[in-house]
């Protein structure tokens, strides 16, 4: 829902386009490419404000690993790459070492881009941590996975217990602190928002983090009362903000900051980050998932706001639904609650 209708459409537009363009002068195509290219930098630089948007670690509440989600992640290469098949290695050394092994997880996975890097496929290198006998030129080589993981653990063990860096943030502070001067691009402000988001993928992290921040009915009438604003605009597709309009988890990720929540971008992103809840939990402020489309596995979302409604961004545009009627109820993934908005 929050794609797939301008995808197709925009198929359509740039095939009549190109077509046109057939007839057209020279430099109209030129102009015609000067635009496209402008384009391009705005949905790169897009996707760029999308990617940094820096969100709260996800704490799962029971304090141990879900297995279910673990095992399912570790056993797909296109979730962790070559780190498939090394759940149970992780889980082990972190018991041995005494760190998280959601946490650890993360880290691995975003410093090897999911498991894809040169340094964890050809080096076994999952930290890609740099060979200091090479003056941290070249990358460290392990024998075997396993030495790889176990180094890299070991590394991690320093950091996070010998240093004190127990959470994403203080981790992040040391290993990509936003504005260094080898980071001339501002990489480093992706670091926090993406290894939360690993973490979240895994279960959510089990060790020094905070559990759903119990935040009253106030800041619930902050984030409602930001929605209601909007009532009655019309429905855009990636739009995040006033400026550009809202499409389902924009609206949900700006009205959200208003109360001090950092939500992920995207209706997946933010099923994964929340904590599962049952329907007859739900309580306003809760976030109701739905699959409206097979992109992806959750492709809406909508807070609830009590009895049977949500107030949502959708196609008919911004404002109230009925969140179990015979069209939203059948599509409804599951519900998730970011904060605790009873009095």
């Amino acid at each position: 829902m929050e794609n797939e209708q301008n995808k197709k459409s925009g198929k359509g537009w740039l095939i009549g386009i190109g077509a046109a363009l057939g007839c057209l002068p020279l430099l109209l195509i030129g102009l015609f490419l000067l635009i496209v290219a402008g384009m391009f930098i705005i949905i790169v630089d897009e996707e760029d404000q999308e990617r940094s948007s820096s969100f709260g670690s996800f704490c799962r509440l029971e304090g141990e690993v879900d297995f279910d989600i673990w095992d399912a992640n570790f056993a797909d290469p296109s979730k962790v790459g070559a780190l498939a098949g090394y759940g149970d290695t992780i889980i082990s050394l972190a018991d041995e070492y005494g760190i998280d092994p959601v946490l650890a997880s993360a880290i691995m996975l975003h410093e090897t881009g999911r498991g894809t890097s040169n340094a964890v496929r050809n080096y076994n290198n999952p930290g890609g941590i740099m060979d200091p006998a090479s003056g941290w030129s070249r990358l460290m080589r392990f024998p075997t996975m396993e030495e790889g993981l176990r180094y890299t653990m070991a590394n991690l063990k320093r950091r996070i217990i010998d240093d004190g860096l127990d959470t994403i943030e203080k981790l992040g502070a040391v290993y990509a602190p936003i504005g260094a001067e080898n980071d001339p691009n501002g990489l480093n402000q992706h670091w926090v928002p993406k290894v939360t988001e690993f973490a979240a993928e895994l279960g959510g992290l089990i060790m020094n983090c905070e559990g759903i921040p119990a935040i009253g009915n106030d800041a619930f009438q902050i984030i409602y009362e930001e929605m209601l604003k909007y009532q009655g605009w019309g429905y855009v597709w990636a739009g995040n903000n006033p400026s550009t309009g809202f499409d389902c988890s924009g609206l949900m990720q700006w009205a959200y900051a208003k109360a001090g929540i950092q939500l992920p971008r995207t209706s997946y992103e933010q099923y994964k980050f929340s904590q599962r809840i049952t329907e007859d939990e739900l309580q306003p402020g809760d976030l109701i998932f739905f699959s409206t489309d097979t992109y992806a596995p959750v492709t809406h979302v909508g807070m609830y706001v009590g009895n049977g409604k949500m107030y949502d961004s959708n196609h008919s545009g911004i404002g109230y639904s009925d969140a179990f009627n015979s069209y939203w109820k059948p599509k409804i993934v599951g519900f998730g609650r970011v904060a605790d908005f009873s009095e």
